[in-house]
């Protein structure tokens, strides 16, 4: 998989995650090539930040945190080792995911979700784990 932008959140959008979400400032540091940022949101209750990524073609990834309470390899299909990162994957009829859980700087478990609706036969299972396992704290 090729690697996009060197910062793929703008740092000006890192800036206000950060302000906003604190506890859930996660971006991710690699998206796949041709995924250019789109937007961010974030909900209070419950937590969540999402980050959305879109192609050309109209796909979309979205990259999120969450609390951690669902963070184990409950669910997996398979488990990948990317960037030194435990990642786990799955996948429905309608969807994929890929995730690995993080200890955030106050402790709090945070889990880092990849999303996509795109199917595993033609957006790749690793693909989508890289987006997961490249996640980090804004600092």
């Amino acid at each position: 998989m090729a690697v996009a932008a060197a910062h793929p959140v703008p740092l000006r959008s890192q800036h206000a995650i950060k302000q906003r979400t604190k506890l859930y400032a996660y971006v991710p540091a690699r998206v796949p090539v041709g995924f250019r940022y789109y937007r961010w949101s974030f909900t209070p209750k419950p937590p969540a930040l999402r980050i959305a990524f879109r192609n050309k073609a109209g796909w979309e990834i979205v990259f999120s945190a969450s609390p951690g309470a669902a963070c184990a390899g409950a669910g997996k299909e398979k488990s990948f080792q990317l960037d030194g990162n435990k990642v786990y994957w799955s996948h429905t009829a309608a969807e994929q995911q890929a995730w690995r859980c993080v200890v955030s700087p106050n402790r709090a478990l945070i889990r880092l979700t990849a999303t996509t609706t795109v199917p595993p036969t033609k957006f790749s299972d690793s693909g989508l784990g890289q987006v997961a396992a490249a996640g980090h704290y804004v600092r």
